[in-house]
């Protein structure tokens, strides 16, 4: 939808089903038109497009704005890739993200939705079940946070959350996870993301921000003794790697 978003910001004029099909396919994003149909009405109904007869559909208000994050964003996370160099900004990234994320799952825990409860609460069973095999992957421990910050109506904090999950620090998350698996702490994980699901559930904004900052201080401690224990060298090595792998 964010790209969809860029798309309509940059045409001249309305945008069709088809022709955002055939421009989401020439970044690289092949999707059937009815898939690109039903995006369009999910942001009919946020209230991002208005339909302009049969035409297609330009951006509202909210939907100008809502691309102006996305590319602020995209920009700010592709720049954020780079800077995570080695242990030490790996380590400014967490603390980063406990500072925004903790105070995003207090957000998320005033009004949650039901429907986005179980998303999380269905993200957290499948982590439990993936933890130390292949699928691990797939990363749900990062689709869990993103969950949680989708579920906020902080734009602010939306927008600063969003630059530091954004897909181009996918491969960074991937050294976490390295680095927790090599301690075993997965479980540990686990369990921490359903704490902060549980206070969230039961609408208790001070639990979850609580439940979330323990949850990346765990984290931090984890990394900071695997550089202790002479694990550097693995940290920075695996670092060095992620320029190469990681999408343009």
């Amino acid at each position: 939808m964010l790209a969809l978003l860029q798309l309509m910001s940059a045409s001249s004029g309305p945008l069709g089903t088809r022709n955002a099909q055939r421009e989401l396919a020439r970044r690289g994003m092949e999707l059937s038109e009815s898939s690109v149909s039903r995006l369009l009405r999910e942001m009919d109904a946020r209230g991002w497009t208005a339909p302009v007869g049969t035409k297609g559909r330009t951006l509202s208000r909210e939907g100008r704005r809502r691309a102006a994050e996305a590319v602020l964003a995209h920009r700010a996370s592709d720049s954020l890739q780079h800077a995570v160099r080695d242990a030490k900004d790996l380590l400014d990234l967490l603390r980063a993200r406990l500072a925004v994320e903790s105070a995003v799952a207090g957000d998320a825990a005033r009004a949650p939705q039901e429907d986005r409860l179980l998303r999380l609460q269905d993200l957290c069973d499948q982590h439990a079940r993936v933890v130390g095999s292949a699928p691990m992957i797939e990363q749900p421990g990062l689709q869990f946070h993103r969950g949680v910050v989708e579920m906020s109506s902080n734009r602010m904090l939306k927008v600063a959350a969003e630059m530091m999950l954004a897909p181009h620090l996918d491969r960074v998350e991937a050294v976490l996870d390295t680095v927790l698996a090599t301690r075993r702490d997965e479980e540990k994980v686990v369990a921490e993301h359903q704490a902060v699901l549980d206070r969230i559930t039961q609408r208790d904004p001070t639990g979850a921000e609580e439940a979330m900052r323990a949850h990346f201080e765990a984290m931090i401690a984890a990394v900071e003794t695997s550089i202790v224990g002479g694990n550097e060298v693995l940290v920075q090595r695996l670092l060095d790697w992620v320029p190469d792998v990681a999408s343009p």
